[in-house]
């Protein structure tokens, strides 16, 4: 979705987009309903891995019949360089949310981050809590 707005530089405007393909389902609240993860990322116009400057995922409950956003998981990996960390959700389940978190280690090419970890987030009192 193109924006208007100018990112971290004057004249650098940034747009978000959504990964539809990698949209996971499962009913981590318990309600007998699915909730949806939708990966997210804004980057720069046409960019390459350089121009990315923000991922992560947002997890929403549709049961009401209203969308309601519960949280956003971003990764927990320190950030090195320009392009940010990437999640992919691996399992939603009940009370829990496992993502994979792909993030980049020093010396690291934009192309190829080479660190890889498991996370994991509970779903507690409405909320989303990272596991240690």
């Amino acid at each position: 979705m193109p924006s208007d707005f100018d990112g971290p530089q004057e004249d650098m405007p940034q747009d978000v987009g959504a990964f539809v393909e990698k949209i996971a389902y499962g009913d981590i609240t318990g309600d007998g309903h699915d909730e949806a993860a939708l990966p997210v990322l804004c980057a720069n116009h046409n960019s390459t891995a350089a121009g990315q400057r923000a991922m992560g995922v947002m997890i929403f409950d549709g049961s009401t019949g209203r969308l309601a956003l519960i949280g956003t998981l971003t990764s927990r990996r320190p950030r090195l360089g320009e392009p940010p960390n990437f999640l992919e959700v691996k399992d939603m389940g009940p009370g829990k949310v496992t993502v994979g978190d792909t993030y980049y280690q020093q010396g690291d090419a934009n192309c190829c981050p080479s660190g890889h970890a498991t996370e994991s987030w509970t779903y507690r009192n409405g909320k989303l809590i990272l596991q240690p």
